[in-house]
């Protein structure tokens, strides 16, 4: 179940005001989150369309230059089952985490749903997390301590940080949250942290972990929908796609589009 708010993409692209009614939307009502419905399913077409959209939001990056501005989310059996390309559920987290730069949007654009009726797409409001938090948990989380396997050969999101915290001093938007599910298990076993007491930390984001998932809702992307949400508000993830993967064809599996938009002092986002 979703409560993401949806919008009509003819509206947003026509007119006089386009796009800026689509940057009012999802700052105002949609409070960090929209998904725009096209009508046709010229996916070129509505990718081109969905630039121009995200662009009154911020800079449009090229993270990974050899794909363009859009890569393909595709679905392998020969991968991870819990990654990106994987046909299990992908736990909720903020991509790039570990990069100064964090990219403020992440859109996603659907070509293909999964045939099998699995794969929806998950996010999280972080915010409301962290308010289920106890003050001395959020100031547990709020030390820059914590650490993450960096990315590579990624562009356009500043450098690694050695060290930092998972909240942010002020919960507004105005920095990111540094949140994965998937650093869980490491910190309960003393890896990636460098505080004093680690499992009493490790604890507190346990918690979080919870909270998080306590907050997620759940929306099944159909062809010429885009997903849109604010990446220093919202956690995302992937449900587990349909069992029986292996009795489809390649091209016939679930086919998504991402795209970033960045933050920083070159135009900022909205």
């Amino acid at each position: 179940m979703s409560d993401v708010l949806t919008l009509d993409g003819r509206d947003l692209t026509s007119g006089p005001h386009a796009p800026r009614q689509f940057a009012d939307a999802i700052t105002g009502p949609g409070a960090g989150r929209a998904l725009v419905r096209f009508d046709g399913l010229d996916h070129a077409l509505n990718r081109e369309l969905s630039l121009g959209l995200l662009s009154s939001l911020g800079p449009v990056l090229s993270v990974y230059p050899g794909e363009g501005c859009w890569s393909d989310l595709f679905v392998s059996l020969a991968a991870d089952p819990g990654r990106t390309h994987g046909v299990g559920e992908n736990q909720l987290h903020v991509d790039l985490v570990d990069r100064d730069l964090v990219p403020r949007y992440i859109a996603l654009y659907c070509v293909r749903a999964d045939p099998l009726h699995g794969g929806a797409s998950a996010t999280a409001d972080l915010w409301q997390a962290a308010d289920a938090l106890s003050d001395s948990e959020r100031a547990l989380l709020a030390e820059p301590v914590f650490s993450y396997f960096a990315d590579d050969d990624v562009h356009g999101v500043g450098k690694s940080l050695e060290r930092f915290p998972v909240l942010p001093a002020r919960i507004d938007g105005g920095e990111p949250i540094r949140f994965t599910s998937k650093m869980r298990p490491h910190l309960e076993h003393g890896e990636l942290i460098h505080a004093e007491e680690p499992p009493v930390t490790a604890a507190a984001f346990g918690r979080f972990v919870d909270a998080v998932s306590a907050c997620r809702s759940t929306l099944r992307l159909q062809p010429g929908h885009l997903l849109v949400f604010d990446q220093h508000r919202y956690a995302h993830g992937r449900m587990p796609l349909g069992e029986g993967q292996e009795n489809i064809d390649g091209d016939e599996r679930r086919l998504l589009k991402q795209t970033y938009v960045g933050a920083g002092a070159f135009g900022g986002a909205r």
